[in-house]
């Protein structure tokens, strides 16, 4: 590896937009492209106000990044707009594998693309779940699993119709992983911690073609289905950009 493609680490904040990059191409420009994805959807939106509603749309676009979101809320039986973080970290690691990176993590409010050819550990934040910074999962290199998102109803501002501290996805796409997590997130709802785990777990069955893998938090209680990275003890602190490894 020269000294261009030393692994560099750089916060991205652009309006709503808050992006933490960890990559060995670390002069390509990706903030142009958040920038424009930003103001496409903006149009989209002003244009076509079905595009920030809850419900899929059935129209098509000349832009990639709207074509991402109508295919995942499709996928997902949400709006759009369950997969804009997902979808611009989409559209960042895409540039940065054009541009022959190896080792990319791009994180946006919890929403995570990746592709690394070194062993990863994506660390847990589930708000004030007793597991917040404590596991972790193990990515090998060049994993089938590029995105890894995350939807919570007791954390942060996005909309979620259920109370999990975490649902996250894993999958081929982050525009897909994303969608996904918002979706099943919503059915996390009951009487017990058990109840709203169990809840989405049952719920992931009809969208099981999608994904790879399903992590449900709620307080100490987590269930899983399908594949996913293996789980590893950490010692981290409680903030996003604070839970990558590479080992």
């Amino acid at each position: 590896m020269n000294n261009s493609d030393k692994i560099k680490s750089r916060r991205i904040n652009i309006d709503s937009t808050h992006i933490q990059l960890k990559t060995d191409k670390f002069e390509v420009d990706i903030e142009e492209d958040i920038l424009k994805s930003r103001m496409i959807i903006q149009d989209m939106i002003k244009n076509n106000p079905s595009f920030n509603g809850f419900e899929p749309v059935n129209f098509k676009s000349q832009h990639h990044i709207i074509s991402l979101m109508i295919n995942a809320g499709d996928i997902s039986n949400t709006g759009p707009m369950s997969s804009v973080a997902g979808s611009i970290s989409e559209i960042c690691l895409d540039k940065l594998i054009k541009n022959d990176s190896k080792y990319s993590i791009i994180e946006n409010g919890g929403d995570i693309a990746l592709k690394v050819n070194k062993k990863v550990i994506i660390g847990v934040y589930a708000g004030k779940s007793k597991l917040t910074g404590r596991i972790g999962f193990k990515f090998k290199p060049n994993s089938n699993i590029s995105g890894v998102c995350t939807s919570s109803g007791t954390v942060g501002h996005s909309t979620s119709f259920g109370i999990t501290d975490a649902t996250i996805v894993f999958a081929k796409t982050s525009s897909i992983a994303d969608s996904l997590a918002t979706s099943i997130g919503n059915y996390g709802t009951g009487e017990s911690e058990y109840e709203i785990v169990e809840n989405c777990i049952s719920a992931s069955d009809k969208f099981k073609d999608y994904f790879e893998g399903l992590v449900v938090i709620k307080d100490d209680i987590i269930g899983s289905t399908g594949n996913i990275p293996k789980l590893a003890k950490t010692n981290k602190k409680s903030l996003i950009h604070e839970l990558y490894d590479t080992l």
